[in-house]
């Protein structure tokens, strides 16, 4: 693969020296995406973080920043509260080479969300350590479909309550995210735990919304008399997976949360094999919750810490 992002990309081609690897990144922008679009496409993504969508959404929050460097997409983030950078794995042929390799100007850096077929690969050079917080749970989309079996049992019950309000549920419009944001930030509003990181992610379906026709997004609205309580959004990972970004509902309707994961399985991920949820961040809630769907499995996730 031969793209090159920028200017400061072809340094890196034509061998010119740097003295940091953050000489070669840019901001990342609508702009890109056919860069990534093309390294996706190559080489598809199995954690729930490595889209376009994802990294574009989270850009602000997190100072995404990427280059094309020795032909991998290389992408950084370092949030304010981070000490030092982190990497996500080059997208590329190698991309193990890479990271066995010093990044140019770097004293320590972090290479994080390392799915299990790399770190295997790079177990026997480097330490790698299990990131169960941030590993991705994922489901089988005909059980969540037909919620078949005494492990949905509980599950199931709230999902017939709810569907006992006559909700009605429809494919995602870009005409729909007034009324999804206001849900978002309605939810924001509930938070007392952690507010700052609801309302991050808050800013990233704001951003999601914002860009939704330009996105390859897929969701669902639920909707009672008209009005809506519960929607889902989220994209194709790979040939076998659909990836789950947002989902809210509205706490008042008991079930509403069950119900929009079923809607959505059924109207939007049918077509493929599973639905990957993403992340418990380590919250026990989160975790109890993505946990009683009885996940099909996990893509595990490792991190690695550079010293030079």
């Amino acid at each position: 693969m031969n793209e090159v992002a920028s200017p400061q990309c072809a340094m890196l081609r034509a061998g010119i020296t740097m003295k940091s690897i953050f000489d070669a990144m840019q901001a990342i922008s609508m702009v890109h995406k056919t860069t990534f679009d093309r390294y996706f496409a190559e080489y598809p993504p199995k954690c729930s973080e490595m889209t376009f969508t994802n990294i574009l959404c989270w850009a602000d929050v997190k100072n995404h920043q990427f280059c094309v460097y020795r032909d991998h997409l290389l992408v950084s983030y370092q949030r304010k509260s981070d000490s030092e950078p982190q990497f996500f794995p080059p997208i590329g042929e190698h991309p193990e080479d890479l990271m066995l390799e010093p990044l140019p100007g770097l004293q320590t850096y972090r290479w994080v969300r390392i799915p299990r077929t790399l770190s295997d690969d790079l177990s026997g050079s480097m330490s790698i350590v299990f990131d169960r917080d941030n590993s991705d749970y994922y489901y089988d989309v005909e059980e969540l479909i037909t919620l078949k079996g005494k492990k949905f049992e509980g599950n199931r019950n709230l999902i017939r309550r709810f569907a006992d309000l006559n909700p009605t549920v429809r494919l995602m419009q870009a005409h729909d995210a007034t009324a999804c944001i206001e849900l978002q930030e309605r939810w924001l509003s509930e938070q007392d735990a952690d507010r700052s990181s609801a309302a991050e992610e808050t800013a990233a379906v704001k951003i999601a919304f914002h860009h939704f026709e330009s996105l390859p997004i897929k969701g669902v609205v639920v909707e009672i008399d008209q009005k809506l309580v519960g929607f889902a959004m989220g994209e194709r990972l790979n040939s076998e997976m659909f990836v789950e970004h947002y989902e809210k509902a509205a706490r008042e309707f008991k079930g509403a949360y069950q119900y929009v994961l079923h809607a959505f399985a059924g109207e939007v991920a049918a077509e493929l094999r599973y639905i990957n949820r993403a992340q418990d961040l380590g919250i026990p809630g989160l975790r109890q919750a993505k946990l009683s769907w009885r996940p099909a499995g996990f893509v595990e996730k490792y991190s690695a810490r550079m010293f030079l």
